[in-house]
């Protein structure tokens, strides 16, 4: 009898932690980060990201220096970030700021998770960095950003 009263606590143990996990899943509603709207190299990074995460091309286009080597239009940057970039969970963590004398370096890292079942599941951390030139405004535009939210060549010289 008192192994079943130990079974039965081991039982409702487990029980409680799957529904602890599952009330914590959805509590977490998708989209629920907001935009920062400030005018910090920081605040700039998450709001391209998130930007990007909600498909709101257009609010990530004007974070883009106007003065890039190759620039793309508007059109092109929708089709280029909405090719490369597969909709999926991630996360973007901000490090560390290093203003230079051309450029603000911001250190990040993005966690893509790829879940496929129980037993094909992985997550990839990508340390990087994200470039960042205020404009004769003030204002923080980005001139470097990690793949895949980034075309390699908008940095590049133009090939005549």
């Amino acid at each position: 009898m008192k192994q079943d009263k130990f079974l039965i606590g081991i039982l409702a143990g487990i029980g409680l932690l799957v529904v602890a996990a599952i009330v914590a899943v959805m509590l977490r509603a998708p989209g629920s980060e907001e935009y920062v709207n400030e005018n910090t190299p920081q605040a700039v990074v998450h709001d391209y990201y998130l930007a990007i995460e909600r498909k709101d091309y257009e609010k990530a286009y004007g974070y883009l220096a106007d003065d890039l080597t190759s620039k793309p239009t508007l059109e092109q940057f929708i089709s280029q970030v909405s090719t490369n970039y597969r909709s999926g969970e991630s996360s973007l963590k901000i490090g560390e700021v290093r203003p230079g004398d051309a450029t603000t370096q911001v250190d990040v890292t993005i966690t893509t998770y790829n879940v496929g079942g129980i037993f094909d599941s992985s997550r990839y951390s990508t340390p990087d960095i994200a470039l960042l030139r205020a404009n004769a405004a003030g204002d923080w535009k980005l001139v470097q950003f990690p793949y895949p939210y980034w075309g390699w060549e908008w940095n590049q010289e133009k090939q005549d």
